[in-house]
């Protein structure tokens, strides 16, 4: 540096500031500079973080396989699976249907000196686990035989925690029947993978009985979609229209539609092919600005759920006959309709009838997982004023069953598969009139449960 002065100008070098190597470390003084922590040898993660977003952006085929992973410590040495012995360090971990996406396929080769063929492959792991050198996985290899693939090398595809690792394989021996029942021995837990949870964000292993569960809600869902369409469907309005028993009211009785209702099974996705259900406008103002109840569940927030909280009336088609609107509610074969008043404009009103709610008793549920000791019907009698749900609901707290599992959804909380599976089994001993309005609710909980 220059070093300026009144009677002269001299340079003065800079010296580096010599480093400390002894510093203190978490208030603790060393009295060395060697490191004392040892280097790795095996890879953990006892954080088992959802790969979102990551198993539908990798590339390659997928290939299911029961998958070993090794339960070592973090300084534990990596070894080979050893078929001869069952130790406490061969302690194995199984997950059942795990999908690897080949990038790679099965190389084989032979020996040109004693005529041994190698198999070797590599492909990519986009799981809640991190792979090690010394992991293997079983497979089918043809004519009824399984071999056993040992990883060889992983690298990890990111600097981050979240990633995917690249692995490569090859085949150590085939799985004979002594050697299964020492990896039968051998593992102490198992899982089940499930690929398209990650779409969701959720768990992609999954214990014994949360897997069961886990096939139980998506037969449950199955059977919802395939019937309440075409349960509830009206061929002449193309749409859901209320149900009522035609022996008491006649082919030409009064037919009662709810918009909101139908516009809320549209957009959970409770379709059926062939039966698109039709939304009838209610001029003057658009329906899809009308705020309620389901407008809370669709976009799952309880900010405004109060405020949701509307009368609700009946009124003839004729009340919305204010303008012209190509297929509007107002020239339909529809008679009766139902409208919150708060948001109605047409300056005449006509009020209408409406086919009164079947009365049921209502089935209690002694163990859910809400206050303890506390014990709540399952479904309560539907009605109109309060919507659909009671005020308890609508000021934040719930109940039913139902209006618990709803609850805990719109605040973003998990939902117990057992609740879900509770209220759909339930829902299905209600009057048809109560599954008109609860079964698309008891949908959006099956799903969210799954």
């Amino acid at each position: 540096m220059l070093k300026a002065s009144r009677d002269q100008t001299t340079f003065v070098p800079v010296e580096p500031e010599v480093p400390a190597l002894n510093k203190a470390q978490d208030g603790v003084k060393e009295a060395t500079n060697v490191v004392t922590q040892p280097l790795r040898t095996t890879v953990t993660d006892f954080d088992r973080i959802p790969k979102q977003y990551l198993l539908k952006y990798v590339e390659g085929s997928a290939w299911k396989v029961d998958f070993f992973n090794f339960l070592k410590g973090r300084n534990d040495a990596k070894k080979f699976f050893d078929t001869k012995v069952i130790t406490p360090d061969q302690q194995l971990e199984k997950i059942i249907g795990m999908e690897l996406r080949v990038t790679s396929a099965l190389d084989r080769a032979q020996d040109g000196q004693n005529k041994t063929f190698t198999l070797t492959g590599a492909a990519t792991i986009a799981n809640t686990i991190a792979p090690n050198e010394g992991c293997f996985f079983v497979s089918p290899i043809g004519d009824n035989r399984y071999a056993l693939f040992n990883i060889t090398s992983v690298e990890r595809m990111s600097n981050n925690k979240v990633a995917t690792y690249k692995v490569q394989y090859g085949m150590l021996f085939e799985v004979s029947p002594d050697i299964a029942e020492t990896l039968r021995q051998c593992t102490v837990r198992e899982w089940y993978y499930v690929a398209e949870r990650a779409w969701t964000g959720g768990d992609t292993l999954l214990t014994p009985n949360e897997y069961r569960t886990f096939l139980k809600l998506g037969d449950a869902i199955k059977s919802v979609e395939a019937t309440y369409v075409k349960r509830f469907w009206d061929s002449e309005t193309q749409t859901l229209l209320f149900p009522r028993d035609w022996r008491v009211y006649g082919l030409k009785g009064a037919s009662y539609y709810d918009v909101f209702l139908c516009m809320f099974v549209r957009t959970i996705g409770l379709r059926t092919v062939g039966k698109d259900i039709q939304i009838y406008p209610h001029p003057p103002k658009e329906v899809a600005d009308v705020e309620c109840l389901f407008t809370a569940i669709t976009q799952q927030e309880n900010v405004f759920l109060s405020s949701y909280n509307k009368r609700n009336e009946a009124f003839l088609v004729n009340t919305f006959r204010t303008m012209q609107t190509r297929n509007s509610i107002a020239w339909s074969r529809i008679t009766n309709t139902r409208y919150f008043t708060d948001d109605l404009r047409s300056p005449k009103q006509f009020p209408a009838e409406w086919v009164k709610f079947t009365a049921f008793e209502p089935t209690i549920v002694d163990k859910y997982r809400g206050n303890d000791g506390e014990s709540l019907p399952a479904f309560l009698p539907l009605t109109y004023n309060p919507y659909l749900l009671t005020e308890t609901f609508y000021n934040g707290s719930y109940s039913s069953l139902l209006e618990y599992g709803l609850y805990l959804y719109l605040n973003k909380q998990p939902v117990p598969s057992e609740i879900a599976l509770k209220l759909y089994e339930v829902c299905n001993t209600l009057p048809t009139d109560s599954q008109f309005y609860y079964v698309p609710l008891v949908y959006v909980l099956l799903k969210y449960a799954r």
